[in-house]
């Protein structure tokens, strides 16, 4: 819900694969490992019970100047309409998919972000959109829309480069 403290991230994307490839990328764990993460992070696991009531646990490794820390992010899927929608909850968790506690955050971070991934077919392409909402008004939002971009990135790059398969 938006209110004055909050904000929606919304980002609009067309992407040089079909629907079913882009679905696979994000259901798939092998193709999520693939491009989750911001430019120069890796993602070295990915784990999903793709139904409604399942979760998801996706890990990302910073670079090694960074000090190389695995972070993980986390949720529940409310909403599964294959090929077309996901809807899932978002939240900074432990290792084996806990919420972290808030005094473990980073200052500003948001937990409980109702995600919600549309795919459209045009021509042959996908028309990818993802609308995180309830973002608090902070750098974290400012952080988490530049993150999706640079995932994103990635993922047309794997797009570019044929490496989909699961």
């Amino acid at each position: 819900m938006l209110t004055s403290d909050t904000r929606d991230i919304v980002i609009t994307r067309i992407l040089n694969a079909p629907v079913s490839t882009v679905w696979t990328l994000w259901t798939n764990p092998k193709a999520v490992t693939r491009w989750w993460g911001p430019e120069d992070y890796s993602s070295p696991s990915a784990k999903i019970d793709l139904r409604e009531g399942g979760s998801y646990l996706f890990a990302m490794r910073s670079p090694a100047e960074q000090g190389g820390a695995v972070s993980y992010t986390g949720g529940v899927y409310k909403r599964i309409d294959p090929l077309e929608r996901l809807e899932f909850t978002q939240n900074l968790t432990n290792a084996v998919g806990e919420p972290l506690p808030d005094d473990e955050l980073p200052a500003g971070f948001s937990q409980d972000v109702h995600t919600i991934v549309e795919l459209r077919d045009v021509h042959g392409l996908t028309e990818l959109t993802i609308t995180e909402k309830g973002w608090t008004k902070s750098l974290m939002s400012v952080f988490a829309y530049a993150g999706m971009h640079q995932s994103l990135d990635k993922m047309a790059d794997r797009l570019a480069d044929q490496e989909v398969s699961a």
